[in-house]
């Protein structure tokens, strides 16, 4: 059971539950009646698809040679503690619970034809992630896997509808996410090129990639300034800005890239860390603000 855990890399599943809860909060402070116990059942959805996809990524990774003992890959398959028979059927068993889990939602929802075209592309992406992360397609697969899709998803789910200004609150998080990947595919340059792959990173050049890592994770904090100024989220949202330190040290690690290729072997861990800072403070801030209002 232990290893069973750690393959599905629980500690990343806070990125599906950010996806569902700022989502969920931004529109509550927007007036739009949120069914909160939908909203926990498509955030328990959004894990468990993320849960397969990981297990199914590490199992390519590693049969593809991706993964090998001198990188930061899959430990367990590294190490012999699980075979990549076992790590297969675990993301297939992932999977179709994941699938059933999003047939009842579909089902709780009335059938929503925007749901379902929301699930049959989030399934596609996550089938696909490994061969689209193998052809420098993986940001994008995360951004609409881990950002757009689970934001519209979960307008339909916790509100009945399809709500486009659920939109509003995609750029709070997303880019941090896409930096995760980021400054992981950066630092595996030399072993993605063993490896025969290509990544975002290994097309654009390292400069050209630390800039990218720069825009995404101080991106969100401009776009919650712009979404306090446009009344999509409360001012005390602006708390936010004290996740700039984070920002800024990350940004150094990045910077010193150029002259040491270890100074980012931590940087996704770092960044992952970050997203959980900023975008517990926008959720904590806004849910309060909520509360106040609603009791005064």
């Amino acid at each position: 059971m232990k290893k069973i855990i750690l393959a599905m890399r629980p500690w990343s599943f806070v990125v599906s539950f950010i996806s569902v809860a700022i989502t969920s909060v931004g529109l509550c402070y927007l007036g739009y009646p949120i069914n909160w116990w939908m909203a926990a059942w498509a955030a328990l959805g959004v894990v468990l698809f993320h849960a397969a996809a990981n297990t199914l990524s590490d199992y390519f990774d590693y049969k593809s040679g991706v993964d090998a003992e001198d990188t930061y890959g899959q430990v367990l398959l590294n190490t012999k503690q699980i075979t990549l028979p076992e790590m297969l059927r675990l993301s297939s068993v992932l999977a179709i619970l994941a699938l059933i889990n999003g047939v009842a939602i579909w089902w709780a929802t009335g059938w929503s034809m925007q749901l379902l075209i929301i699930g049959a592309i989030g399934t596609v992406v996550s089938g696909m992630y490994a061969w689209l992360k193998f052809h420098a397609l993986g940001d994008l697969a995360i951004f609409c896997n881990f950002g757009l899709l689970p934001a519209l998803g979960t307008a339909v789910v916790a509100t009945g509808a399809l709500n486009w200004e659920a939109l509003w609150f995609v750029f709070l998080f997303s880019p941090i996410t896409n930096a995760v990947l980021h400054a992981n595919n950066m630092r595996d340059i030399p072993t993605d090129t063993r490896a025969n792959i290509k990544t975002l990173p290994m097309l654009i050049g390292k400069i050209a990639g630390q800039i990218i890592y720069y825009i995404e994770v101080f991106f969100p904090i401009i776009w919650t300034i712009v979404c306090v100024c446009f009344g999509k989220l409360p001012l005390y949202a602006l708390l936010v800005l004290i996740s700039i330190k984070i920002v800024i040290n990350n940004c150094r690690d990045m910077k010193r890239y150029s002259e040491d290729s270890h100074a980012i072997d931590h940087l996704d861990e770092k960044t992952a860390q970050l997203q959980t800072i900023s975008s517990g403070l926008i959720i904590l801030t806004t849910a309060i603000t909520i509360l106040i209002e609603q009791l005064f």
